[in-house]
C-alpha cells in the first residue's frame, strides 16, 4: 500500500495534468491533421486527468492486492467524476465539452457504459504499469527542485484557470441573452401568426356582413400592428446576429480545441455555429498572410 505526502500527491496531480494533455493533444492532432491544444485551458494542462489519476489512486490503495476490485472501484470512481464534472460544465457555462448521447446505455450524455469499462481498464494499467515508474522518477527528483515545480506550476495554472473561467462566464452571459432573444422571436412570431389569423377573420365577417368602415379600420389597425411587430422581429433579429458574432469570437479556441464541444442553450444552431468560426477563422488567416 502506498502512503504519499501532500506535496508528492500534489507533484502525481501535475504530472498527469500534463501527460494527460500530452496524450490528448496528441491523438486529435493526428486525427485532425493540425496541431491542436486540448482543453478549457491555455497552458499544457488537463485537470480532468490529474483530478481522475489520483482519484483512482486514492480509491485503489486499500485494493491494490486484487485487481478485479482495482477494476470496479477505479470505473466507479472515474465515471463519478466524469458524470460530476460533465454535470458542473453544463450548469456553470451552459456548454458541454464532450457529449455521449449517441451511445447506447448513457446518462445525460455525461457518462456511458463502455467509457466505464473503458475507465475499469485504464485503472488496471495506470496502477500496476504506469504509476510504479512516475513515483520512481519523482522520488528520484530532490525535494527543493519538486517544491519550486510545484510552486511555479500552481502559481502558473491558478492564474490560468481564473482567466478561462472569467472567459467562460463571459461566454455563458451571452448564451443566456441569445436564449432570451430566441425565446421573444418565437413569442413575437406567435403573436404575427395570431394577428394575422384575427385581421383574417374579422376582414372576412366584414364582407359578409358589409361593414365597409369597420373593414377599412380593422385593416388600418392590423397593418400598423403588423408594421410595428415587424420592426421589434428585425431588430431582435439584429440583436441576435450580433451576439452570435461575439459569441464566435469568444467560442473560437473552444471549438478549435474540443471537436465534441457544443453548447446548451436553447435554439442555437451548432452547424451554424461550426460554420461560422471556421469563416471567421480563415478571415484571421487570410489577414495574417496579407500581412506577412
Amino acid at each position: 500500500m502506498y502512503s504519499y505526502h501532500f506535496r508528492e500527491w500534489l507533484s502525481f496531480f501535475y504530472f498527469y495534468c500534463i501527460f494527460g494533455w500530452c496524450f490528448e493533444s496528441m491523438y486529435v492532432s493526428l486525427k485532425t491533421r493540425h496541431l491542436t491544444n486540448r482543453g478549457f485551458l491555455k497552458g499544457p494542462w488537463l485537470p480532468l486527468y490529474g483530478s481522475g489519476a489520483i482519484l483512482v489512486l486514492w480509491l485503489t490503495l486499500p485494493f491494490q492486492e486484487t485487481p478485479v476490485l482495482v477494476y470496479l472501484t477505479g470505473a466507479l470512481g472515474a465515471t463519478v467524476l466524469e458524470y460530476v464534472t460533465g454535470e458542473a460544465m453544463v450548469r456553470l457555462f451552459k456548454v458541454r465539452y464532450w457529449d455521449y448521447s449517441d451511445q447506447k446505455l448513457q446518462y445525460r450524455g455525461h457518462i456511458c457504459l463502455s467509457s466505464s469499462v473503458a475507465w475499469g481498464f485504464l485503472s488496471l494499467l495506470m496502477v500496476y504499469g504506469v504509476h510504479k515508474p512516475v513515483e520512481q522518477l519523482i522520488f528520484r527528483i530532490h525535494e527543493e527542485v519538486v517544491s519550486v515545480l510545484t510552486f511555479g506550476i500552481t502559481v502558473c495554472m491558478v492564474h490560468d484557470f481564473s482567466v478561462a473561467f472569467q472567459k467562460a462566464m463571459d461566454l455563458r452571459e451571452l448564451l443566456i441573452q441569445a436564449e432570451q432573444i430566441c425565446g421573444e422571436l418565437e413569442r413575437r412570431a406567435a403573436e404575427k401568426r395570431r394577428l394575422l389569423e384575427a385581421a383574417a377573420t374579422f376582414a372576412k365577417a366584414a364582407v359578409e356582413e358589409r361593414i365597409e368602415e369597420q373593414k377599412e379600420r380593422a385593416e388600418q389597425s392590423g397593418e400598423q400592428l403588423l408594421k410595428k411587430m415587424e420592426r421589434e422581429i428585425c431588430e431582435l433579429q439584429e440583436r441576435q446576429e450580433h451576439l452570435k458574432e461575439r459569441m464566435i469570437r469568444r467560442a473560437d479556441l473552444l471549438l478549435a480545441r474540443n471537436p465534441g464541444f457544443r453548447f446548451v442553450a436553447e435554439g442555437l444552431d451548432m452547424g451554424e455555429i461550426r460554420e461560422r468560426v471556421r469563416n471567421f477563422r480563415k478571415r484571421i488567416e487570410e489577414k495574417e498572410h496579407k500581412e506577412l
